[in-house]
């Protein structure tokens, strides 16, 4: 536990730099729905993509009273920020709140999309959770790289992954439409940047602070 904490730290100690890029601009779609889409009555489409799927990457407990959906980025740096936050929560929060991750890859970002697919892959092999923490506590290392594959072959390679069961799932139809699927219920949901954070439904102002995250979270219990 100690050393999952220490992993994180970093991040937690850089918040006000990270909140400063934290409005990052999705991919150009005059089709998008307006952001106050996402907030609708129970029994809606909204609410439908927002209920928790049995292959939703989760965190916490599901039967829990609080549900908190993330779409993210892996290239983003506030995505990073809110990952260690989440970590964090879910720790110190397991048996009240379930935290579901979803895939926002922005075209704008050079690596996201392969990053999506490489956390997909893992998950394929019950490791998801530890290549989406190796790419995120990393991310400065691979973002600045021109070979960031290699670099997360290194991370699969850490975590022993199977490396051929890797490289099909990779190249699988269904695991990039996993990723667009995500993205295209978040562009329904109106979401234009990330990390974009729904709460019981309800898309929030993002927190700026662990404390200000896990009062939201409270005041919903």
């Amino acid at each position: 536990m100690n050393k999952r904490y220490a992993l994180w730290g970093g991040l937690l100690a850089t918040m006000a730099l990270i909140i400063i890029v934290m409005v990052r601009v999705a991919d150009d779609d005059t089709n998008q729905a307006p952001a106050s889409a996402a907030i609708q009555n129970s029994g809606t489409a909204e609410s439908e993509i927002l209920a928790p799927r049995d292959n939703d990457w989760i965190k916490g407990n599901p039967d829990a009273d609080v549900v908190v959906v993330k779409y993210s980025d892996f290239q983003c740096p506030a995505c990073r920020f809110y990952a260690s936050m989440d970590d964090q929560l879910s720790q110190e929060m397991g048996d009240d709140v379930l935290f579901i991750f979803r895939h926002f890859p922005l075209s704008s970002f050079e690596h996201s999309n392969l990053a999506s697919r490489y956390t997909e892959a893992a998950g394929r092999q019950d490791k998801f959770w530890r290549m989406h923490d190796l790419i995120y506590i990393n991310q400065q290392r691979w973002s600045r790289s021109n070979d960031a594959e290699s670099i997360f072959r290194q991370f699969a390679d850490s975590i022993d992954l199977d490396m051929t069961q890797l490289d099909e799932d990779l190249e699988d139809p269904d695991l990039m439409a996993r990723i667009r699927s995500d993205y295209e219920d978040g562009q329904r949901l109106g979401v234009r940047a990330v990390p974009s954070l729904f709460i019981n439904g309800e898309m929030i102002q993002n927190p700026s602070s662990m404390d200000e995250y896990r009062e939201m979270i409270e005041s919903r219990l």
